[in-house]
C-alpha cells in the first residue's frame, strides 16, 4: 500500500512538474515545440452495458504528460501510461506517445458526463469530451396496475409507469389486436388500435373492453419492454336462442343450439320440461365451445322418439345471477309417398311435393289411369249406352214428323 502510495505521489510530482524553459503560446505551437492536440475529442453515446472508447490525440508531447480527467468529480483517472483509478472497468487502450484511448468497459449509468484530456503545459491545455449513457426502457411495476377486476358500466383506468433515458414513451394496445373503444370528453366514442399515455382512461366499461392489454414502453434504445395487464370485467349471464321452435321426425338426430355470454365463467347446461337435468350419454350428447366469456350451447338428440318431443330449456348462472332460454321440439310428418308416373297422367312426382292436406284422388276416380292414357272397360260401356240414347231419339223425331204429315193429308 505505502509503495504504490509513493507511486502515485511520483506520478503526480512528475505531471504537475514544469518543464525547464517551456512556455505555450497556442497561436505557434510548432515553432516553440510544444504539444498540441491534433483533433477534437469527440462526445461518445453509448448503450448501457457497452464498452466505451474515447481517444486524446496529442503531438509534440516530448517530456511533458497527458492525463484523464472525470470533469463532474474531478478525479484523476490516469496520468501519462498509468492507471490512477481504481474503477477496475477504466483502462489506457493503444497507448503511445501520441495516442491515449481512455477505455470504459461495461459502461454504467454513473459513467454519464464530461472526460477531460490535459496536458502539463506552462499554461496547462486541456479538451474535454462528454460521455452519453442510453438506458433500454424498463417498467416500474410497483408504480404500474397489476390485473383487474370491475363492474361493467363502472370507469376504468389502467396506468404503467418506466424508466429509461431518454424518458421512454408509451404506447397501449390489445394483446388480440382488436381496437379499444374509448370516449373522449364530449362524450364522443372513438375506436383505436392503440392509445398513446401513461394512463388508459375507459368511460362505462363493457364486456367488450375485457382482455388482456399490453404497455409498451420504448425509446428509441432497444428492446423495448412491455407488461401484460388483464382487465376482468363481471356482468350477470345473458342468454339467447338462434330458433325456439325445431321440427323433427321420428327416428332422426336434431340438434338444439344456444348461446350465452358470462363472467365470472358460468355453469350452463339442459334440462326437459319436467326439470330434468340432461347429462351425454347414448340418447343425448351435450358440447360447449367457449370462447373468452361466450359459450356456444348444443344440446343432440339421438334417434328421435314420440317422447322426446317437448319443450327444452338452456340454462346459464353465475355468481351475479341466472337466465334460462327454451326451445319447442315438435314432430315434422314424413313426406308423402311417390306417386307413379302412370298415376299422375304422365307427369313424374316426387315425396313431399304435395302437402299431407290435399289428396291424389279416390280408389274409383283413378282406375280410368290404370293402363295409361286407354279407356279401361267401365268406359267402353258407357259409351254404347250414349250411342243407343242418340238412336232412339232421332227415330222417335223421325215418327213424330211422319205422324203430322199423314195428319195432314187426311
Amino acid at each position: 500500500m505505502g509503495s504504490r502510495l509513493r507511486k502515485v505521489v511520483i506520478l503526480f510530482g512528475l505531471f504537475f512538474l514544469p518543464v525547464k524553459g517551456a512556455v505555450w503560446n497556442p497561436e505557434v505551437p510548432s515553432m516553440n515545440g510544444l504539444p498540441r492536440f491534433t483533433e477534437p475529442i469527440p462526445n461518445v453515446t453509448v448503450v448501457l452495458g457497452r464498452d466505451a472508447e474515447i481517444p486524446c490525440v496529442v503531438d509534440n508531447l516530448g517530456s511533458y504528460r497527458a492525463a484523464w480527467i472525470k470533469v463532474k468529480t474531478k478525479a484523476i483517472l490516469t496520468i501519462y501510461h498509468h492507471v490512477i483509478t481504481r474503477n477496475y472497468r477504466i483502462s489506457l487502450k493503444e497507448s503511445d506517445n501520441r495516442n491515449f484511448l481512455l477505455h470504459i468497459k461495461d459502461v454504467q449509468e454513473s459513467d454519464r458526463g464530461g472526460y477531460m484530456c490535459q496536458l502539463n503545459t506552462i499554461p496547462m491545455i486541456s479538451q474535454v469530451g462528454y460521455l452519453d449513457v442510453l438506458i433500454p426502457p424498463d417498467i416500474i411495476v410497483d408504480k404500474s396496475t397489476a390485473d383487474m377486476v370491475t363492474r361493467e358500466g363502472s370507469n376504468v383506468t389502467l396506468e404503467c409507469k418506466a424508466k429509461g433515458y431518454p424518458e421512454p414513451g408509451i404506447t397501449w394496445r390489445r394483446e388480440d389486436g382488436e381496437p379499444i373503444p374509448l370516449t373522449q370528453g364530449s362524450g364522443h366514442k372513438i375506436i383505436n388500435i392503440s392509445h398513446e399515455g401513461e394512463k388508459l382512461n375507459i368511460t362505462r366499461v363493457t364486456r367488450l373492453h375485457m382482455g388482456a392489454y399490453l404497455c409498451i414502453a420504448s425509446n428509441g434504445v432497444p428492446p423495448s419492454v412491455s407488461r401484460r395487464i388483464l382487465l376482468h370485467v363481471h356482468f350477470p349471464p345473458v342468454l339467447w336462442v338462434p330458433s325456439q321452435l325445431v321440427g323433427a321426425q321420428l327416428w332422426q338426430d336434431v340438434t338444439l343450439d344456444c348461446h350465452t355470454e358470462a363472467y365470472p365463467q358460468s355453469i350452463n347446461y339442459w334440462d326437459r320440461e319436467d326439470g330434468r337435468m340432461i347429462i351425454s350419454n347414448e340418447k343425448y350428447k351435450v358440447t360447449l365451445k367457449y370462447k373468452s366469456y361466450k359459450v356456444h350451447m348444443r344440446l343432440t338428440i339421438r334417434n328421435i322418439q314420440k317422447d322426446d318431443f317437448g319443450a327444452y330449456s338452456c340454462l346459464t348462472r353465475n355468481s351475479l345471477g341466472m337466465t334460462e332460454g327454451s326451445i319447442k321440439l315438435y314432430e315434422l310428418s314424413p313426406p308423402t309417398s311417390a306417386v307413379s308416373n302412370d298415376a299422375a297422367g304422365g307427369f313424374k312426382l316426387i315425396n313431399g311435393d304435395f302437402p299431407k292436406h290435399q289428396s291424389l284422388g279416390s280408389e274409383k276416380s283413378s282406375k280410368g289411369f290404370e293402363n295409361g292414357n286407354k279407356l279401361g272397360p267401365q268406359a267402353g260401356t258407357g259409351g254404347s249406352s250414349v250411342v243407343t240414347f242418340q238412336r232412339s231419339m232421332l227415330f222417335c223425331c223421325l215418327v213424330r214428323i211422319l205422324a203430322n204429315h199423314m195428319w195432314k193429308t187426311t
